[in-house]
């Protein structure tokens, strides 16, 4: 980055504690004001015994410019205050010409100090996504940053890294020139391939699917829901009724980032504290992407069971849960829909984990995933596939002009 008119920065990392944080400096005052609070340390003179820690410096200044590390380099020093005391350790990397990041603690104190002394020095605090316009970042780019400070699996960090190395934006361009070369029907086929990995991946990173598990009391919901999300989040008692309101927890499908919620038992309840859980988790379910709906094999499904089914429709996956051995799932698999019994209840074990790989499976089919390959462009924002959306429009309605502009809007050209 050179040429920035503004003089900023802001702090890359979550807040709250962690053992690095990254506060990045741009602009024309940027190396003035690091040489100003950087206190270079030097390995033999000022690091004492061979591999142990700095000692305090005292009434140390700061560096000249001149002496700040070269583009693409890294030195060990101190942040100091105006009367040249020691506020943090740090490590500082020259990123680009008016570009700095000082990779400083974690604590909220040492992140507080550093940043106070950067802003008396004259460099503005702004926050991460304002930074990156004032580097004149892409529209891709700066959605891709904050995404990825928003990524809760390895998956969906993947995807959004593609994205941030040039996969949708190379993209985009090709298909610009295609329509600057009047093939519109290329053109036309390259955005509905982009709109179909939207559908398919792009928007369980922008908004992860909710998907509620449901059922009447002791069916074993809440021990589904812990399985699923991989911690102790709810209670669990052979005691019906146990859990009197809704939970809910970030969980991952094969990577996939969702919102599980267990709710209370769907049932006709006697408690005031009951019944008010009760219409929770039929609200819930009312506005979830997917609803598990769990049956207890041993009880059997009732009417009620059946009747919510239909009424729930392709939202929902049945589940027949505590079968306690594999030859015992394949008879329920095989008596599904006798009976009155739901049709292609999927048998798993909550409590054994057996079957719920499967279930993982079919909920993802369910919600129409599809995993995108190494690399593949892929539109990762709602605004993204919205512009998207337009330029098809546009296309079919023979304006190839508008087309393009839109195109050329998610590129930021």
């Amino acid at each position: 980055m050179s040429g920035c008119a503004a003089s900023a920065f802001a702090v890359l990392t979550p807040p709250g504690r962690g053992g690095i944080a990254v506060i990045r400096c741009i602009g024309p005052a940027a190396a003035a004001a690091v040489a100003q609070s950087f206190c270079l340390v030097r390995a033999s003179r000022d690091r004492g015994v061979a591999g142990g820690p700095a000692p305090p410096a005292s009434a140390s200044s700061g560096v000249s410019t001149s002496e700040l590390p070269p583009v693409g380099a890294l030195v060990y020093g101190h942040i100091i205050d105006a009367e040249g005391r020691p506020l943090d350790e740090v490590i500082l990397h020259r990123a680009g010409a008016e570009a700095f990041e000082i990779n400083c603690h974690g604590g909220v104190a040492a992140v507080k100090a550093v940043c106070e002394r950067l802003e008396s020095l004259g460099l503005e605090a702004v926050d991460a996504d304002r930074l990156l316009e004032l580097e004149g970042a892409t529209p891709i780019v700066r959605d891709a940053r904050h995404m990825l400070r928003e990524a809760t699996t390895p998956w969906a960090a993947r995807l959004v890294l593609d994205q941030l190395n040039g996969a949708l934006g190379e993209a985009l361009r090709g298909t610009c020139d295609a329509l600057a070369a009047g093939r519109s029907a290329e053109a036309a086929a390259a955005i509905e391939r982009l709109l179909e990995r939207w559908r398919t991946a792009g928007r369980f990173v922008a908004d992860p699917p909710r998907i509620v598990i449901a059922g009447r009391p002791n069916s074993g919901k809440s021990t589904l829901f812990n399985r699923l999300v991989g911690a102790e989040r709810a209670l669990t008692s052979p005691a019906p009724g146990t859990t009197r309101d809704y939970v809910e927890a970030a969980a991952a499908l094969d990577g996939v980032p969702v919102v599980l919620v267990d709710t209370a038992g769907l049932r006709q309840a006697e408690e005031a504290l009951e019944r008010d859980g009760v219409a929770r988790a039929e609200r819930e379910a009312a506005r979830a992407s997917i609803v598990i709906y769990v049956i207890d094999v041993g009880a059997g499904p009732t009417p009620e069971d059946v009747a919510t089914l239909r009424l729930l429709g392709d939202r929902a996956v049945a589940v027949m849960n505590k079968v306690g051995a594999a030859e015992a799932a394949r008879d329920v698999k095989a008596s599904a829909g006798r009976a009155g019994e739901p049709a292609a209840a999927i048998p798993i074990s909550a409590l054994t984990g057996d079957g719920v790989d499967g279930l993982r499976a079919a909920i993802l089919d369910r919600l129409g995933y599809r995993a995108p390959a190494l690399g593949e462009a892929v539109p990762f924002t709602a605004g993204q596939a919205e512009t998207l959306r337009q330029a098809r429009d546009a296309l079919v309605g023979g304006n190839a002009l508008d087309a393009r502009r839109r195109l050329r809007e998610i590129l930021g050209a």
